[in-house]
């Protein structure tokens, strides 16, 4: 499934990154989420304060009849995440992480 990340630096400001994974399932709200990348020592870390889903339902109808199957379809995930440090975070995201 693929996820939106939008990473913050402190709560009330504008997304400052954005970047999307391929993901079996969705973090959940004050999970860990760690990034690594290869040309960098250390991670980047951040915890998920939100996550949103855009849904798409194919008919008008409110309600359905006992039998009739009517599926939607997920549009987009959105995973909203802050900076965080952690033991493994490099250098450069702990210069830029808020309060570190």
């Amino acid at each position: 499934m693929k996820v939106q990340f939008l990473l913050f630096q402190n709560d009330g400001d504008d997304a400052s990154h954005s970047l999307a994974f391929e993901l079996p399932g969705i973090p959940q709200v004050g999970d860990l989420v760690t990034i690594s990348r290869p040309d960098q020592e250390g991670c980047t870390d951040f915890v998920v304060r939100r996550a949103q889903w855009d849904l798409n339902f194919p008919d008008d109808h409110v309600s359905h009849r006992a039998g009739e199957v009517v599926i939607g379809t997920t549009t987009a995930v959105t995973v909203e995440c802050v900076f965080s440090v952690g033991p493994y975070s490099s250098e450069e995201h702990k210069r830029t992480a808020p309060g570190a």
